[in-house]
This record gives structure tokens, sequence and C-alpha cells, in this order.
């Protein structure tokens, strides 16, 4: 990385525009198009990359993003699975018809793909650096510094190294599920109706479908409102997860590795596929309570982008396109704040309800799908002019759009949440 500093003792400078907290995609493509109009910004990832993250599956709304970037030629020339559709299969095995993306859209854009993360991450961290954003790996904020209400800087910590400061004209939380400035202020929220569980592992050579279908999302549904995603990944690994209740997932106690084997078996058209397959990982996860949510993402100097945000569930995969979305949403209005000399909260949140909107609609449809009522096969036979609407969720297409009549539309079928 051209632009990579080892520690930020090594920086010239104590001060910079933007403090970003976080190297992930969010944070990543946010220094992107900030660098890229002269800002100065310091990304502080903790980490030291490439390092090993779940949440492998895009969704073709992140295009768009990706071309401005200037990311496709790299995403195009990877190794990475294509994927052109995403499909449901029932806990008796019934399998509905795929959800092609070129239903909705046409040309490349109908395309998407399954990420190996630790290689998209350090892809999307190294194009920042080619644009002219800072980073420091290996340093840890601990803390956002605060003068009359207003965000003025970070404190850093570091190994071998005395703890400094930072001072920036705005920061930005893309800390993803740690949520620093959610903690730090009191913010972090759960989401009761949607706690959920997770455990996964990685297996070579699960069977895959022919054609366009190989890189297809698959999406089990089991007992209890559960569910397993099998998302295929290069070198003939698949990713395999298990999303539940944590009351019924952990019901029997808490051994990982027996829980896990076990919902696999009880699934009988995953473990089909998986009958040949070596598990080749051990069996991560175990949090039980996924969703989170802040109740206030924005302030006089800072915000919040990306899983630092809130996190829902992961069953859409709307997790990296709503980091991307948000970043470059919140981009136009880091770039405005500091042209104008204003980093008040009403000047930095200008993108949050059209933001907050498109995530109601996605919560709305997470909400519907752990409903025991509900099914898609169903909602389409009975609203069949909602079929283009359902896959525009599935897409990521839910931004500045008008999806009235399709929550009406599942109000019909399924009560909507209670939200926070």
């Amino acid at each position: 990385m051209a632009n990579s500093k080892s520690n930020v003792q090594s920086q010239t400078l104590n001060t910079c525009d933007v403090a970003i907290v976080g190297g992930g995609p969010a944070g990543a493509a946010l220094a992107t198009f900030l660098a890229r109009d002269g800002h100065h910004c310091l990304i502080f990832e903790r980490s030291k990359f490439p390092r090993y993250h779940i949440g492998e599956s895009l969704i073709p709304h992140t295009h768009g993003t990706f071309k401005r970037l200037g990311l496709l030629p790299g995403l195009e020339a990877s190794n990475f699975p294509k994927k052109y559709s995403v499909r449901f299969i029932s806990p008796a095995g019934r399998t509905s018809s795929p959800f092609y993306f070129s239903e909705r859209i046409s040309g490349q854009g109908a395309q998407t793909w399954q990420v190996e993360r630790s290689e998209f991450d350090q892809m999307m961290l190294n194009h920042a650096s080619q644009n002219g954003a800072e980073i420091s790996s290996g340093a840890e904020v601990t803390q956002v510094l605060f003068k009359d209400g207003c965000a003025t800087g970070v404190r850093i910590a570091q190994s071998n190294l005395e703890p400094c400061e930072i001072q920036a004209r705005i920061v930005v939380d893309a800390s993803g599920g740690a949520t620093l400035i959610g903690r730090q202020l009191g913010l972090r929220s759960a989401i009761p109706d949607l706690k959920k569980a997770s455990l996964w592992a990685y297996y070579q050579g699960g069977v895959r479908l022919e054609g366009i279908d190989a890189g297809e999302t698959t999406i089990f549904r089991i007992a209890e409102g559960g569910w397993f995603w099998y998302i295929p990944l290069p070198d003939d690994v698949v990713s395999v997860g298990v999303v539940a209740s944590p009351e019924y997932l952990f019901a029997d106690g808490n051994d990982k590795e027996t829980i896990f084997l076990r919902q696999v078996e009880l699934c009988n058209s995953l473990a089909e596929r998986l009958a040949s397959a070596e598990r080749v990982s051990p069996i991560r996860g175990g949090q039980k309570e996924l969703a989170y949510i802040n109740r206030q993402t924005c302030g006089n100097g800072w915000l919040m982008i990306g899983d630092a945000r809130a996190f829902l569930d992961p069953i859409y995969s709307s997790g990296l396109f709503l980091a991307l979305a948000s970043a470059e949403m919140a981009a136009e209005c880091v770039h405005l704040a500091l042209e104008s000399n204003d980093v008040s909260a009403t000047v930095l949140g200008r993108f949050e309800p059209e933001l907050t909107a498109g995530v109601g609609v996605i919560w709305r449809l997470i909400h519907a799908f752990y409903d025991p009522e509900f099914s898609f096969r169903k909602f389409v036979e009975r609203f069949p002019k909602q079929r283009g609407a359902l896959i525009d969720c599935l897409i990521g297409d839910v931004l500045n759009k008008d999806f009235s009549e399709f929550i009406q539309a599942l109000a019909q079928m399924t009560p909507p949440p209670v939200l926070l």
C-alpha cells in the first residue's frame, strides 16, 4: 500500500480532515471517494490485513458503487464465482424457481460475485490507498474525542507505543460490529424481534448446480423459522451457515460442532449436497444476538456507516450492499460539510432519511421471512404484480423508491415488526 503507515507516530501531522475508524469495505469506500475530492483521510484499522471475515455474498446493486469506485476491472479479473440468482428451498425440500436478477436488471449489472472476504477487503483497502487515503494498520481507536458536543478526533492505542490523539474535522465510525461510537455514547440497542444466532463452516467438494446457477446463493429453510445459507466460493469451497433463534439452536447445550453437524444432518436437502464434501474449517460463530441498531447514527462532527450503524440479519446478504451504499451517500455529505466548513449533524446526516427508508424495506422483508405463515411462493402467487418489488429487495434496489404497495401487500400476509 503506497500510503500505508505501520503506526500513527510515523505521520508528519497529527491532524486530518476525516478520521475513519475501520478499514473494512465501508471505511475503504468512503476514504476512496473523499481522497479523490482532495480530503486528507486517515483510516485506523486495528487488524493486520488480509484478515478473515464473514459476509461473502454480494447483491447486484453494489455494481454502481463498484463502477464509480473503479473496482469493476479487479472484480472481473478475480476468481470469485459469479452470482446471478438466489433460490429458496422449503423444510420439506420443495425448491422455488430461482429469482434471477436479470428479471429486473439488464446488462452487466444483473450479475454480481460471491467473494472471499480476506481477498476482497484487501482489494478495497489497497484501492483506497492507491487513491490517496492513508492507512494505519494495527492502530485501535479506543475513544472518540468530543468538545462541546462535537467530535474533534480520536485516541489511538498501538502495541509498544504510547497512546496518542489525532485531531480530525470529522470522525466516521466504520468499525462494523464493534460499533465504537454506539457503545461509547450508549446508543446501541438489541432488536428483540430479530434475536438470532449463527454458526458456520467451510466445505470443499460440495455439490454445485450447473451453468449460471453454479454461483447462486441457496437458502435452505429449516425448523423453527431457521435457515442455512449455501454460498459457493473459489477453489471448490462453499460457505455453509445456519441461522436460528438461540433458544432453538442451543437448546441441548453449547457445543458448536455437535449443534452444527446435527442441524446439517436434519436438513436433508443440504446434507445431500454435502454428502461427498469435506469440512475444511472449524465451526465458527456462536454469538447469540446478531441484530442491533443505534438510536442515533449521526451527530455534530461524527457519523456512522455500514455495520457500525446497524446489523439486521444475514438472510438477504444486505450487509455489504448497505456498507457500500451508506459510504457513498455519506461521502457526498462529508465532502459538503468540509467544503462549507459546517460539520453539523444537519449537514452530515442529509443522506440518512433515504438510507433509513431503504433499510426499513429490507427490515420489513426480513420480518416476513421469519413468520412461519409466510413464504415467497405464497406471496408471489397471491400478489403476482409484486414479484418485481420482491426481486428489487433481493438485489438491493431499495433506495429512493416507493415501496408502499409492496409493504401493503406484505401486511396482508404478515404483521409488520415493531420499529424501535
